[in-house]
């Protein structure tokens, strides 16, 4: 929750309110506050990370009972620092893949915060998904493209314009693909979520995944 500066787990059914991490209305640092989160990641061990986000600019790691263990990133351009911290996702070797949206760059972690590496050349880049097969597709809103890296990387190959009709975005800001392959495309200014089905003669290279969720231990 970017605005109210916290994070709400509920049950499945969304019916009953688990636990609260952050104080709503209140922007802090520290370990029990949040500047604008944006995104989360899980662990196999039920530990998580959040990015903290369009007022902070740091990654947060909780245990899977919420309690804060650690953070890191601070304001700025160099390694380890961020300018607006929008996404994240983990790839089969545990390295987390964070979205320094304001510095047109994703940067490399370990699960414990130490830098590994950076791909710059973005615009503006709000969502990742590490996929199955392990290649990394980023949201660039500015470009209103969604681009496919090796994880090295390397750019392979991209879609997506500019637009106000059925195939075009405005800002697309996050995704996801379900268990039959179809995405959804969280299109802001278009004020849409767009779905989008698999053509049968469609280049599976150009196909987006489903996420890869790390295997239990």
């Amino acid at each position: 929750m970017t605005g109210g500066h916290s994070i709400f787990e509920f049950t499945h059914d969304g019916k009953s309110l688990v636990k609260t991490l952050g104080e709503k209305g209140v922007q802090r640092e520290g370990d029990k506050h949040f500047g604008r989160p944006t995104e989360m990641a899980f662990l196999p061990d039920g530990s998580f990370f959040v990015t903290d986000g369009y007022i902070n600019t740091r990654v947060v790691k909780f245990d899977k009972d919420g309690n804060y263990l650690m953070a890191w990133g601070t304001k700025g351009t160099g390694p380890s620092q961020f300018n607006l911290v929008h996404g994240i996702a983990i790839d089969a070797k545990r390295r987390l893949y964070i979205l320094d949206r304001s510095n047109h760059r994703v940067q490399i972690f370990d699960e414990n915060g130490k830098y590994l590496d950076e791909w710059d050349g973005l615009r503006s880049p709000t969502s990742i998904i590490i996929t199955q097969d392990q290649f990394a597709w980023v949201e660039d809103s500015a470009t209103n493209r969604i681009l496919k890296y090796d994880l090295n990387g390397k750019l392979l190959t991209y879609w997506g314009v500019a637009g106000k009709d059925n195939a075009g975005f405005d800002d697309p800001h996050t995704m996801s693909v379900d268990s039959e392959g179809n995405l959804y495309v969280a299109d802001v200014y278009n004020e849409t979520v767009k779905k989008f089905i698999p053509k049968a003669n469609a280049d599976p290279a150009r196909l987006i995944g489903r996420p890869y969720v790390l295997p239990s231990r």
